[in-house]
């Protein structure tokens, strides 16, 4: 059996516009603010509100709308288009993406793993997943550990952050079948 190996995360936060782009926006933002371009391939993302809202789930409230994996960069524009319908919804909105590029010698799906916990942490949390995530996913390495308070620092609210609404999609909304499927 493998031994335990505790992961280093540090979570690289910015804010961002659907109607940016990765190569003239969002990846200089995301340099700039001290994130490898070389690693970033293979992060863990987590799609944040930013501003007043959040959205209220089974045990809870919080600003996270998605958590993904892989690169980021590449799969933007398939965000954008939730996002965007998001955004319609109340004025005054925006995101914030918060990035991670966990790493282990020699197991290159680390960024996977650490994707897993992050949603099943969710879960324990939230009662389930982020918004706009349709499922949970396997974690790889369960000998991998994770600071408790790094994943709760990208899900939770944050301290002196100051809430106005929580929102909920009800049934007519494009936002609701996602929003029930994985309730646990």
């Amino acid at each position: 059996m493998p031994a335990d190996i505790t992961v280093p995360l540090v979570w690289t936060c910015v804010d961002w516009s659907p109607d940016e782009t990765w190569q003239k926006d969002l990846l200089p933002r995301l340099v700039n603010a001290g994130a490898s371009k070389g690693m970033l391939d293979r992060s863990v993302y987590v799609i944040r509100l930013a501003g007043n809202f959040v959205i209220s789930y089974p045990r809870g409230e919080s600003p996270a709308v998605y958590v993904g994996e892989g690169s980021f960069g590449s799969r933007i524009a398939s965000h954008k288009k939730w996002a965007r319908k998001l955004e319609e919804l109340v004025s005054g909105f925006s995101f914030q993406v918060c990035v991670a590029t966990p790493r282990v010698r020699k197991q290159e799906n680390t960024y996977l793993d650490c994707e897993a916990v992050v949603l099943e942490r969710f879960g324990e949390r939230f009662g389930s997943a982020p918004l706009w995530n349709k499922q949970f996913e396997r974690r790889r390495f369960p000998h991998h550990h994770y600071s408790r308070e790094k994943l709760d620092y990208v899900i939770g609210k944050r301290s002196g952050a100051k809430y106005h609404w929580a929102l909920k999609p009800m049934r007519a909304s494009p936002f609701y079948a996602s929003y029930l499927k994985t309730h646990v």
